[in-house]
């Protein structure tokens, strides 16, 4: 070979290396999938033509495992385009059974760190590096099957700011373009949030929406529509639109916020969808969002899907469980509903599970439930009874947590030993029992212990179940007398009010026939027209008050500063004969 020839040969060697390291990038890995056998990572090839694949090698951090052979085949990777090296081609394929593009199963396959710092290194037939990567889990990506994103293809490979994890509905996006890659015209409904959380009938729901422009160009020429999902199909459609904001541009990653509010709101469970209106946009799958709220009668409480009674600690061998009331009045599919305690997320049901209005559902932590409980088999066969060996409560209180399939907070109770009836020298697997669900999740004077010898009411009516009297009175109290003497039975009283001002800052007090004070219900506590207060006959040193009449205080303050409302009427504590 004469010495033009040679350098012609190492000219054109140094040119074709240089431009596969050039072309060819390490570009989205999944090292956590949620089912083992089916790791993968994923090369781009950013170059106008084709770069051949064979007897390509990968290696990982660990030194003692061995240099892996992607492919002894000839596969090339088309300009532009992807090539997934896989674990098990077949075990990816059941994971994006809609995947396109070319897979390759390498020969052998090292394990990806899911936790600490991983290596990956590519290199070409001849041994030179094409591209490496040392990355820690911090970057993105986790074992709950979601992949780790390269933001720009072409971009810096070991800058951590160029990746992160995958956005994309079904958590990555293997062979086609990155979730996290800017597209030409992108617009992101980032946020829709309603305010109040449990709103009540004929209050105004505020609605907050934030777009974002995520793309690399001006945004011109969109809109934000408001959808009343009044047949709960998560469909937009046109005779659902309640309003549509035209907007003329947006700049490059600027956001723009709007808020929109509904008044005269009636009851139920209400769904609405928010869409952004956009066709230029290269990503239409970011562009909704679903959220659901349930408008009650009263502002004391849900009204809704509510956690009704806790058995969080059981006697030795028995089982912790929670029961879920469909107070509602409209039936409810539990499909990918969630329950959420501390770091533990339990799926309430992954088929359609219809809950009808009064229905309940009990998540237990095993079977030893059906022990004292036999009736819950007829539960069982229903499947409204869930066995999850997840579920662990603790006897100092927590917060429980029911989600929906779009992961909106439905009920959530932050409960407490303290709330469990005084009187009992001993709450070991006596459950707590909320007293009526219609009134706040959160108010200790909702909740009591369970007055059943057998210590739990699930899939029952609680033994404690006090109704609300709706009266059109200026207050009533139900009943009275009552008992607080913890059989079950009139425990409770229920004072229902109604003010002639919209919102008011109120104090409930009660005095006993001498004119002291001995206990206070409210204290400045701001309050809309009507409401109900529980009380349980104790006093503010949570002592059982003396059977005899004692006077209510109500005194409501309007916003400016002046008493609308003085009633006084007599509440009285009886016992049983």
């Amino acid at each position: 070979m004469s010495k033009l020839k040679f350098f012609v040969f190492v000219l054109f060697m140094i040119i074709s290396v240089s431009e596969i390291r050039s072309q060819v990038f390490i570009n989205e890995i999944m090292y956590g999938p949620v089912s083992p056998n089916k790791e993968w990572y994923e090369l781009y090839n950013s170059g106008a033509v084709p770069v051949n694949i064979q007897n390509w090698k990968w290696r990982d951090a660990a030194t003692s495992n061995p240099i892996r052979t992607i492919t002894t085949s000839s596969v090339e990777i088309p300009a532009n385009s992807f090539v997934l090296v896989c674990e098990d081609t077949a075990n990816v394929r059941t994971v994006f059974p809609g995947i396109s593009g070319i897979l390759v199963q390498s020969v052998g396959w090292n394990a990806l760190n899911n936790s600490g710092n991983e290596n990956l290194v590519v290199y070409n037939s001849t041994g030179s590096t094409v591209d490496s990567l040392t990355y820690t889990n911090s970057w993105g990506g986790s074992s709950g099957g979601y992949s780790l994103e390269k933001r720009i293809p072409t971009g810096p490979t070991n800058n951590q700011a160029n990746w992160g994890t995958s956005i994309d509905p079904n958590f990555a996006t293997p062979n086609r373009q990155n979730s996290l890659t800017p597209k030409p015209y992108d617009l992101l409904l980032k946020s829709f949030t309603i305010t109040p959380l449990f709103p009540v009938a004929g209050q105004p729901l505020d609605m907050n929406f934030v777009i974002k422009n995520t793309g690399i160009n001006t945004a011109n020429n969109f809109s934000l529509n408001l959808y009343n999902d009044v047949n709960f199909d998560s469909i937009a459609q046109n005779n659902e639109l309640i309003t549509s904001k035209p907007y003329a541009s947006l700049l490059s990653n600027d956001s723009l916020i709007y808020d929109y509010s509904i008044a005269d709101i009636d009851t139920g469970l209400k769904q609405y969808i928010a869409k952004v209106i956009y066709t230029e946009d290269n990503d239409t799958l970011n562009n909704k969002i679903i959220k659901q709220v349930y408008v009650s009668s009263s502002g004391s409480g849900t009204g809704g899907i509510v956690i009704n009674e806790i058995m969080y600690d059981p006697l030795t061998n028995e089982s912790e469980w929670i029961e879920i009331y469909n107070a509602s009045g409209q039936t409810v599919n539990l499909k990918n509903w969630k329950y959420k305690e501390s770091s533990t997320t339990i799926t309430l049901s992954s088929t359609d599970l219809i809950m009808n209005p009064g229905d309940y559902f009990i998540l237990a932590h095993d079977t030893t439930i059906l022990n004292n409980f036999g009736y819950l088999r007829n539960l069982q066969s229903n499947q409204y009874i869930k066995f999850s060996s997840s579920m662990s409560l603790t006897n100092t209180g927590e917060t429980i947590t029911v989600t929906d399939s779009l992961n909106n907070t439905i009920d959530a109770v932050t409960y407490d030993p303290d709330w469990n009836n005084p009187n009992l020298p001993d709450t070991k697997g006596i459950s707590l029992e909320r007293i009526n669900p219609g009134f706040a999740s959160n108010d200790r004077s909702n909740w009591s212990s369970c007055a059943k010898p057998v210590g739990g009411t699930p899939g029952l009516v609680n033994s404690i179940y006090t109704q609300n009297i709706v009266s059109s009175s200026t207050v009533t109290i139900s009943p009275n007398p009552f008992s607080p003497d913890g059989d079950g039975y009139e425990d409770f009283a229920l004072i229902k009010y109604k003010l002639n001002v919209p919102f008011a800052q109120m104090r409930v007090k009660v005095y006993d026939i001498k004119g002291r004070l001995v206990k206070t219900l409210a204290n400045n506590s701001v309050t809309g027209s009507e409401g109900t207060i529980i009380f349980n006959g104790f006093d503010d040193s949570n002592q059982k008050l003396r059977v005899g009449i004692y006077i209510l205080l109500i005194e409501a303050v309007d916003d400016a500063g002046g008493t609308v409302d003085n009633i006084k009427t007599p509440i009285v504590i009886a016992s049983k004969l």
